[in-house]
């Protein structure tokens, strides 16, 4: 072996894959009912390519090089350009790093990675599949996930709703298991927990290697139940948004979410192909912004809206609490909510003090270059939130924030309230919702954008009464 050298193995064992690192067994473990339908001549590729895809990062942590005792998997082509690009979001949390450094680094760490042993080949093409209308969710109880949830109970197919459960997200597991069971209680449909071990691969501190592509990783990680249930779809919650770019001191394009940008969800289109089956992934809310989502959720699947939690629920406060209050989420939600009339209390968000001057630099739009996450800080998102500030106040929103945005804001807002109205309530692209029910989707949208303009459009020309807030 090599000295000084990270030696990676994988083995394929009774209903799953078991990676070993440093004497340190990971393993990716499915119900024997659904690993049982995975085909046994894809076993070895799914194995190559899961255990690469959970320790890409471990030449960049571990600075030597990496040895994988196991052939060369093709899904790495479709993650090197999903991290190449998902990197560089990076500098907009730490201020002080530099995209051509980030690049660097992954660019001259790809040249210490070996693989050992020939290629072989695999064949699925003789195993029959008729796919059914069912859609694997990945499920988080947020906003988006839950909007399409309904959107798909509505179009009637069948739901299989996933909550990947990261080992390192220890209050956020807590409080989405209770509201799973309080879900399986009101909709008689459960959601599978799905355990994933490598997640204690992620770093934790320093930078943060390891989290830049997970979604990408659950895409790849579902597939033996893309079998079991035949399922026709796989949906994330990737709203417009996450297409938005901007570009770095140095001149690069970065988007801070481009694992979830429609051109990557289109590289995500080509796993199931690898596989041989026609899974379609993409996303049903791809076409409207966070705002509207938020609206059409709660105004035309009202109880299921009420299960909602976007917490980060990272902080020590989220330990006890559904909405931590304390983080740049919870802040934005919670504007949103204002901004469209609705109890932020029928969430469970009983944080009344969101609107205080102690919480300001949550805010992107009074944050200026301090920290937030990757979007946050990235001020793609100050625009949106300048709206929901504007129609919180004129709903009758009260707080110190609200004073600020007066003083700093209304009049600007005041005068763009056209534009970014029709911005924020639009109805955009659709290129990931597979075309069965495309049409279907965009009425529905089309629909409630009628009647969102027609409350904002109330509201504001009739300045002195305050409807009574959606409960």
């Amino acid at each position: 072996m090599v000295k000084n050298a990270v030696h990676i193995f994988r083995k394929i064992i009774k209903n799953g894959i078991e990676i070993r690192i440093k004497n340190k067994k990971y393993l990716t473990i499915y119900p024997s009912y659904v690993w049982e339908k995975f085909p046994k001549s894809l076993h070895k590729i799914f194995a190559d390519s899961l255990t690469y895809i959970a320790t890409w990062h471990l030449s960049l942590v571990e600075k030597k090089p990496v040895i994988y005792h196991f052939p060369h998997p093709p899904i790495e082509s479709v993650f090197f350009k999903i991290l190449a690009y998902s990197l560089p979001m990076n500098i907009f949390e730490n201020k002080n790093l530099k995209t051509s450094e980030i690049l660097k680094e992954f660019y001259n760490a790809f040249f210490q990675i070996n693989f050992k042993g020939l290629n072989y080949s695999y064949s699925g093409k003789k195993v029959k599949r008729v796919l059914k209308n069912k859609a694997l969710l990945l499920f988080s109880f947020g906003k988006e996930s839950l909007l399409t949830y309904g959107l798909l109970d509505e179009l009637g197919v069948d739901i299989i709703p996933i909550f990947i459960r990261e080992p390192q997200s220890y209050f956020e597991n807590a409080h989405k298991k209770r509201l799973a069971n309080r879900f399986y209680e009101k909709f008689d449909n459960e959601i599978l927990f799905f355990p994933l071990s490598f997640g204690k691969l992620r770093q934790t501190t320093g930078f943060f290697w390891g989290w830049d592509v997970i979604l990408s990783q659950y895409a790849f990680v579902l597939l033996p139940f893309y079998f079991y249930h035949q399922a026709r779809y796989l949906f994330f919650g990737n709203e417009q948004s996450c297409n938005f770019y901007l570009k770095d001191k140095e001149g690069y394009f970065i988007n801070p979410v481009f694992e979830q940008s429609v051109l990557a969800m289109q590289h995500l289109s080509d796993i199931p192909k690898l596989f041989f089956i026609n899974t379609h992934i993409g996303s049903l809310v791809e076409p409207i912004h966070e705002i509207f989502a938020l609206y059409i959720l709660h105004h035309r699947y009202p109880e299921i809206g009420r299960f909602q939690m976007s917490c980060f629920s990272e902080e020590k406060e989220a330990k006890k609490k559904r909405w931590c209050g304390v983080c740049e989420k919870c802040a934005r939600i919670y504007i949103f909510l204002k901004a469209l009339n609705i109890s932020p209390e029928r969430v469970g968000f009983y944080n009344n003090d969101m609107l205080s001057l102690k919480k300001k630099n949550l805010y992107v739009i009074f944050n200026g270059d301090s920290d937030l996450s990757s979007y946050g800080g990235s001020g793609l998102g100050k625009d949106e939130q300048l709206l929901a500030f504007y129609l919180a106040y004129k709903n009758g929103a009260k707080g110190e924030l609200i004073e600020l945005f007066k003083k700093e804001y209304f009049k600007e807002v005041e005068k763009r309230q056209k534009e970014l109205i029709n911005t924020y309530f639009g109805v955009y692209s659709s290129y990931t919702i597979p075309s069965s029910l495309r049409s279907r989707v965009l009425s529905i949208f089309r629909k409630e954008q009628n009647n969102v303009f027609h409350s904002i459009f109330t509201l504001l020309s009739n300045r002195h009464q305050r409807p009574k807030p959606h409960r």
